[in-house]
């Protein structure tokens, strides 16, 4: 419960700092795909919202993914990781821009014939974002590294770290 507070803090804060009036907020859908150490990768897609932070080079972020579930044994077990990051733009409002990315994630889990906690975790990465023309329509692709593991009830945890792309289309505001 307390980690959920914390996520919600961070959320208000996202529509709080926004910077200036000039600056434009990013709504973005993407595929992706996430490679686990002790299960196998799967696909899936997530939906984000990004939030100017004092200026063009810095925008908060938070994210939804949603991956197929992946075989746990004779059973499925469901992630869904949620992100809130920071990234850092290296040439701001130009039609090629680089970034880096990194954040907190809680992967919340369920499965139903062991018990497997939810938990927080982080992530760092790198990104690129490519104008479409004259319009407010970005393409992106990112790679990102996630590091997580799962308790069990028993005494051996999931790995699940591993590398996630994303490719994807934003939409400034």
């Amino acid at each position: 419960m307390k980690k959920a507070k914390v996520l919600v803090l961070l959320l208000g804060l996202m529509v709080l700092l926004p910077g200036s009036a000039a600056m434009a907020f990013d709504l973005f859908g993407f595929g992706s795909y996430w490679d686990k150490q002790d299960l196998d990768g799967t696909w899936g897609g997530g939906l984000g919202l990004g939030i100017p932070l004092f200026s063009d080079y810095f925008m908060l972020e938070g994210r939804a993914y949603f991956f197929e579930n992946s075989d746990f044994g004779t059973d499925e077990l469901k992630m869904v990781p949620f992100d809130v990051g920071l990234q850092i733009h290296v040439l701001p409002g130009e039609r090629v821009d680089p970034y880096i990315l990194g954040g907190v994630s809680y992967v919340w889990v369920d499965e139903d014939k062991i018990e497997v906690d939810s938990n927080a975790s982080g992530y760092v990465g790198a990104g690129l974002d490519v104008e479409l023309g004259d319009s407010n329509f970005l393409l992106f692709g990112e790679a990102l590294y996630r590091f997580n593991e799962l308790e069990t009830e028993f005494e051996e945890d999931i790995d699940v770290s591993g590398f996630t792309g994303n490719v994807g289309l934003k939409v400034r505001f």
